[in-house]
């Protein structure tokens, strides 16, 4: 900086000292309410919670803290799918908190900072979760990622048919298949009037099937891998089962056509068929809200109930500006007695728009799910599914929902229903996928 030298004559110069004495104080009070208000803006800032995510409930959870919330305020800022907005753009105000599926993949660990301090300073303890999802928020035995809720594929039945069901808790691929079968009914004309189960009526079954016999879709180097062995085995066994139980892929499409248009519930109660499959946050939330006479079983494989894919995981960013504020909302929202209040909150409000449990689904908060939810959703008293049943699945891109619904299950599908032995391979699927996902 230059200095700036001047003379004046003696006697301004009292004068002068005088009006540069006031001329100070009013610089030093102006200094000191800048100084205030760049304070206050940066506390202000240093207090906001920024939480990205694509659950819509956490828009009530957010209410809740700032209700008992005085030093920090959360605000949420909804992305459609979390994961692909990562990394976070320098135009961007960065978020402190990020909530969704697809966040654990070759690059979390840039994503996302540690929380072991979250268990070594006792904010919250493993032994509250699932070990098993815990564990897979871990890299290199470090915690990067806290899973928040999770769902389970299952099949629903009318209880008017029960006597079809042997099983009371669960059922395997070949259970459904043969259960489903003895269940089928023709009319004098040879068409079919029921049809036990029909694999085809949901694509979601399709990929579910692959999952269960161990086709391992995953993410590589940021490519989709599979065991194409097993894909083929799920080809196999899907095909022998459309065409053997239900005559045909045409037949049991028809069939579907004409008498399984309505809701997945319906299909059942109006005894076209003896299953239908769906998963919990659909199951529990349609027998939440109507008075429907149904059961359910979970689906097994090996003794695993595999998980769906989009189950929703929680971490800090690795450059949040409030890291403080965002680990003292983690170790609010993973309380037994928080969670409870949310279940309650949601009992008295009964909007449409609520979803399953918490986050859309079973909390990863074992005591909650075993010992809360089953207050508000009953009839997972007959039926809770066993923790160490429950298999997390692989790490999968955040494009996979795309992937699955675009290429897994039409390649699957086209398989089955293909008139010549020669179907169109699962590449050719790929390439299309990649052409329309890329080119937006």
């Amino acid at each position: 900086m230059k200095k700036i030298s001047f003379l004046v004559p003696v006697h301004s110069l009292i004068r002068l000292c005088l009006a540069s004495s006031l001329v100070l104080l009013g610089l030093t009070s102006c200094q000191e309410q800048k100084t205030n208000l760049t304070y206050q803006h940066f506390a202000q800032r240093e207090r906001r919670i920024v939480i990205w995510t694509n659950c819509s409930e956490f828009a009530q959870y957010a209410e809740l803290f700032n209700k008992n919330n005085t030093e920090n305020r959360a605000i949420i800022v909804y992305k459609e799918n979390p994961a692909l907005s990562l990394p976070v753009p320098k135009d961007e105000l960065p978020p402190d908190i990020i909530v969704g599926s697809w966040l654990r993949s070759d690059k979390t660990k840039k994503n996302f900072c540690s929380l072991d301090y979250l268990f070594t300073h006792n904010q919250i303890s493993s032994e509250m979760f699932y070990k098993n999802l815990l564990d897979s928020g871990k890299i290199r035995h470090s915690q990067y990622l806290l899973p928040v809720s999770f769902n389970l594929p299952a099949v629903i039945f009318d209880k008017s048919n029960e006597a079809f069901v042997s099983e009371n808790y669960m059922l395997t691929l070949e259970e459904l298949r043969e259960m489903g079968s003895k269940y089928n009914q023709k009319k004098a004309n040879e068409t079919f009037q029921r049809i036990g189960f029909a694999p085809l009526n949901n694509s979601s079954f399709l990929s579910l099937t692959a999952k269960l016999f161990y086709s391992d879709f995953t993410e590589v180097k940021n490519n989709i891998v599979w065991n194409a062995e097993n894909l083929e085995k799920t080809v196999s066994f899907l095909k022998s089962w459309v065409q053997t139980e239900n005559q045909s892929a045409q037949i049991e499409s028809d069939f579907s056509f004409k008498y399984l248009f309505m809701p997945y519930y319906r299909q059942v109660s109006s005894g076209r068929t003896l299953f239908a499959y769906t998963s919990s946050d659909s199951l529990f939330k349609t027998m939440h809200e109507q008075d429907l006479n149904l059961d359910y079983r979970w689906i097994v494989q090996d003794g695993k109930i595999f998980m769906d894919d989009s189950f929703v995981m929680m971490g800090i960013y690795k450059k949040s500006e409030n890291r403080t504020g965002a680990s003292e909302f983690i170790s609010w929202f993973f309380q037994n007695e928080v969670q409870r209040e949310i279940l309650e909150r949601k009992e008295a409000s009964r909007l449409e728009t609520d979803m399953f449990g918490i986050a859309g689904g079973f909390s990863a908060v074992r005591g909650v799910t075993e010992h809360i939810l089953p207050i508000f959703y009953t009839q997972l008293l007959s039926n809770l599914p066993p923790a160490q049943m429950i298999q997390v699945p692989q790490k999968l891109p955040p494009r996979w929902e795309s992937y699955k619904t675009q290429v897994v299950e039409p390649y699957i599908r086209a398989d089955i229903t293909s008139a010549t032995p020669q179907a169109k391979p699962i590449s050719e699927f790929e390439k299309e996928w990649r052409k329309k996902v890329f080119a937006e």
